[in-house]
């Protein structure tokens, strides 16, 4: 049976103690003689002592005085000297009314002691009238004395001393019928006892004097404490409501957030937060998710597993065991997130019903005060639908760029064997068959442009490096597009050097000729294309496409080379075109590892800059 003991032992492993009997509860606590006498001596220095007032330091004598004074008519008391009594009672009086009279906080400090010496002048005028070394009455010197010694400085515990040591010598000096050595003695004995109860009355207070300050100098800074604490305490709860307030505010927008799946998790992958459209995604309720199941559950294992071999091929770092399993496969989600880059990508969640969706996931890290990964935050976007359509329109590129190639180079051969058969052509029908083979032709151009863009976005988009002139390219397409220039009345301005270098001189001439048609088309009448070809220092080639045409908004330059997007000025225009010619541009110069770039002004044109490396980079990369 487990120790009760042990049960109730304190969360750093020590044992309770002991249980006490019932009995013993309930037994009255013995009484603490020195707490009493601590306390009857805290008393008893509160009113002889400095926190005592001055008058109250002068009652304990007078009470004392009156009570003598009331006994001086017992019939074993000698009055010998009736004129001293009445000095004695006297010297009591003015000390009080002097205490109580005299303003004691204006003048100076010292001046009080002028009281206990008035009562120890008391105490030997008494003696004197009540039989002098007889006197019952000689005891009554120690409160002025108490009184004296009390105060601060150590000269006063002579003073107390002497004075006490006067009020025997004086009946010596009154009656000189006595024995003088026993009043020698006398007073010695009586100044010896004076002076220790002056030394420990003296010390004693001190003690609780200094022991008086600190204790103040404590309850200043408990009360500072205590202020600051109260200070701390509306700062916290102030603190505590804002932070409650961001917190509630977070939760209302991470829940009103349905379109996306939000889910937050700590350091091991376990969901914390699962809102609304995590539940509306994968199926699955808040409660049945949060605390008991980790995102890796949400996942296609065999994405995660092809992930972690790609990313490592030693043993997993966790050991061995499902914990350790469920870290790598944890680790291998969110590993770039955990060495401080972004990562979003697309994966595949299983629903709770076992159906397959795509989700772009974007993974962060949350971190702690310390700076350590807390645990991650993951945005699920449903991706499904928009990666089906861009799937069916990549098939239905491919799809038509085949079926109507080959039609359209079967309809171009026909047309050149009649064009240059041996039948001869009226005029009239020579005019129709060019029409028919320049309409056919820019089908064809526009087919391999969609041929060409399906290639780029599978992959499969290559190039033939190899000795090739820049200038020579651009001097052909010129010269191919010097009718269109024409009809256009645009006029084409060459700047034109030799540029040798390493590339594909067919890909080169798609993109000088989608560069010069664009600037065509884009150009009114009167306007001018100026194309410049000049070789770099590195050994590579600069190209630069000009026209004086209307220019493109600069909001829109940074989506020229996507796929089928045209300029709104363009489409405002009914300018004809799909918006391939740019993207293509853009796929060729990246493959031979140049740069495109643009700069343009609505109204006044827009210049193209391809600026192309000596050699295209390898084709595995290195």
């Amino acid at each position: 049976m487990t120790d009760a003991r042990t049960a109730r032992a304190g969360v750093d492993g020590t044992p309770a103690p002991p249980e006490r009997p019932a009995t013993r509860a309930r037994e009255a606590p013995a009484p603490d003689w020195a707490t009493s006498s601590s306390r009857l001596l805290r008393a008893v220095s509160r009113r002889l002592g400095p926190d005592g007032t001055v008058l109250e330091r002068q009652l304990p004598f007078a009470v004392l005085f009156v009570v003598a004074a009331a006994t001086l008519w017992l019939p074993g008391v000698d009055i010998t000297a009736p004129a001293a009594v009445v000095v004695a009672v006297v010297l009591t009086v003015a000390s009080l009314v002097l205490a109580l009279a005299v303003p004691w906080r204006r003048v100076r400090s010292g001046a009080q002691d002028l009281l206990p010496l008035l009562q120890i002048a008391a105490v030997a005028a008494l003696r004197v009238g009540t039989g002098g070394l007889a006197s019952p009455y000689a005891a009554l010197v120690y409160i002025p004395v108490i009184t004296l010694s009390a105060r601060p400085g150590r000269t006063r515990i002579l003073v107390a001393t002497v004075g006490t040591a006067a009020t025997v010598a004086v009946s010596a000096v009154l009656d000189p019928h006595v024995e003088q050595d026993v009043v020698a003695l006398r007073s010695f004995l009586v100044a010896a006892s004076a002076l220790a109860v002056s030394v420990l009355v003296h010390e004693t207070t001190e003690r609780m004097r200094a022991h008086n300050h600190r204790l103040a100098a404590l309850q200043a800074e408990q009360a500072e404490l205590l202020a600051r604490t109260r200070e701390s305490a509306v700062e916290l709860q102030r603190a505590a409501s804002a932070h409650r307030a961001a917190r509630d505010q977070l939760v209302s927008v991470i829940d009103s957030a349905t379109e996306q799946a939000i889910i937050a998790t700590d350091r091991e992958g376990l969901v914390e937060i699962f809102n609304p459209g995590a539940e509306r995604l994968l199926g699955y309720p808040q409660g049945g998710v949060v605390g008991r199941m980790h995102l890796t559950d949400f996942h296609l294992s065999a994405e995660i597993d092809d992930r972690r071999a790609r990313q490592r091929s030693a043993p997993a770092r966790h050991g061995d065991g499902p914990l350790a399993e469920q870290r790598d496969l944890v680790d291998a989600l969110v590993a770039p997130v955990r060495a401080g880059s972004a990562d979003v990508r697309d994966w595949t969640y299983v629903r709770a019903d076992g159906a397959h969706v795509t989700v772009r996931l974007a993974v962060t890290r949350r971190l702690e005060a310390d700076g350590s990964v807390g645990g991650y935050v993951v945005v699920a976007t449903d991706v499904t639908a928009e990666r089906e359509a861009a799937r069916l329109k990549d098939q239905f590129l491919g799809l038509v760029s085949h079926e109507l190639r080959t039609p359209l180079t079967s309809v171009l051969g026909y047309l050149e064997l009649l064009l240059d058969g041996t039948e001869p052509l009226s005029d009239e029908q020579r005019e129709y068959l060019t029409v028919v083979e320049r309409n056919a032709r820019r089908q064809l151009r526009l087919v391999s442009d969609l041929l060409l863009s399906a290639q780029v976005d599978a992959g499969t988009f290559a190039i033939t490096p190899q000795a090739a002139d820049l200038g020579a390219v651009a001097r052909a397409s010129l010269a191919s597009a010097a009718p269109a220039a024409e009809q256009a009345r645009v006029t084409l301005v060459p700047a034109i050097e030799d540029a040798p270098l390493q590339a594909d001189p067919v890909r080169l001439g798609q993109v000088v000729d989608n560069l010069v048609s664009n600037a065509l088309k884009f150009t009114p009448q009167g306007g001018s294309v100026r194309v410049e070809v000049a070789p770099t220092a590195e050994g590579g080639a600069h190209l630069a496409v000009s026209d004086t045409g209307i220019g493109i908004p600069a909001d829109e330059l940074g989506n020229l080379a996507s796929r089928f997007f045209r300029a709104t000025n363009a489409a405002r225009r009914a300018i004809p075109g799909v918006g391939l010619g740019l993207s293509i541009t853009k796929a060729v110069v990246d493959a031979h590892g140049g740069r495109l770039d643009v700069q343009s002004t609505v109204g006044e044109g827009t210049t193209f800059l391809v600026t192309l490396p000596p050699a295209p980079p390898a084709p595995d990369g290195r």
